[in-house]
């Protein structure tokens, strides 16, 4: 029987490619999305496509009574969630400095990126501990699990690297129930590379050749990361 991993945000983005990869690696999956309808479903029905389970859900992350009823969803479903990959995080791509953020972009940042993962994890972890199995899966960024301060995104580093702690003492507190918690911390990735697998850029020439081997390879760490951690 498949088990089933609950990913957050992933009509589009990095998201999108996780469920792809999850899905390729038998997994069955529920996911939500905001505005990105039309990919969503179309993601769903390619889950389909290849033979497992899927179900797209409009979920207001932001909100804790929306979150819950995305969660109640996926549970009526499939029965239990096996996995949560929490990949949601708002980010401001302003460069803005810490002292001009009101208290409503501060709140954003947190709920958004660490207090949205509590509402996940309290209401999975229960489940998980009673069957011995559960996996854990954070996005941070490069240098999350070391605290590095980042210039302009003061909010959003403290945020993701209090998610990053909170991981590790997930990781502490279960581990004796049959349950990991780890975090993957992707470079930069752009645009619509964010939604590709490594064997659709592998071979890509861009304007001065093949594309190079970095970014085929941070390719490759990224959309591998996810499908090992939770297979661990």
């Amino acid at each position: 029987m498949a088990k089933t991993a609950f990913i957050t945000s992933a009509g589009k983005g990095l998201g999108h490619a996780m469920v792809r990869r999850l899905a390729r690696a038998g997994w069955d999956v529920a996911f939500t999305y905001g505005k990105s309808q039309e990919e969503a479903l179309r993601l769903a029905a390619d889950v389909e496509a290849m033979g497992h389970g899927a179900l797209a859900i409009s979920c207001d992350l932001f909100d804790r009574e929306s979150v819950l009823a995305a969660l109640a969803q996926a549970k009526r479903q499939f029965s239990c969630i096996d996995a949560l990959v929490h990949n949601f995080g708002p980010f401001v791509f302003e460069r803005k400095p810490l002292a001009d953020y009101d208290e409503e972009m501060w709140q954003r940042m947190m709920h958004g990126n660490l207090t949205n993962f509590f509402w996940l994890y309290r209401e999975v972890v229960h489940d998980m501990r009673a069957r011995g199995f559960g996996r854990f899966v954070t996005v941070g960024y490069e240098g999350a699990g070391e605290a590095r301060g980042w210039r302009y995104r003061a909010a959003y580093a403290a945020a993701k690297s209090g998610l990053a702690a909170l991981t590790r003492s997930i990781a502490r507190e279960e581990r004796t129930y049959g349950i990991t918690a780890n975090m993957v911390c992707p470079g930069d990735i752009r645009g619509e590379d964010k939604m590709r697998m490594i064997e659709d850029v592998a071979a890509e020439r861009t304007e001065e050749g093949l594309r190079p081997r970095s970014a085929r390879m941070l390719h490759a760490q990224w959309n591998g990361s996810c499908a090992r951690t939770v297979r661990k």
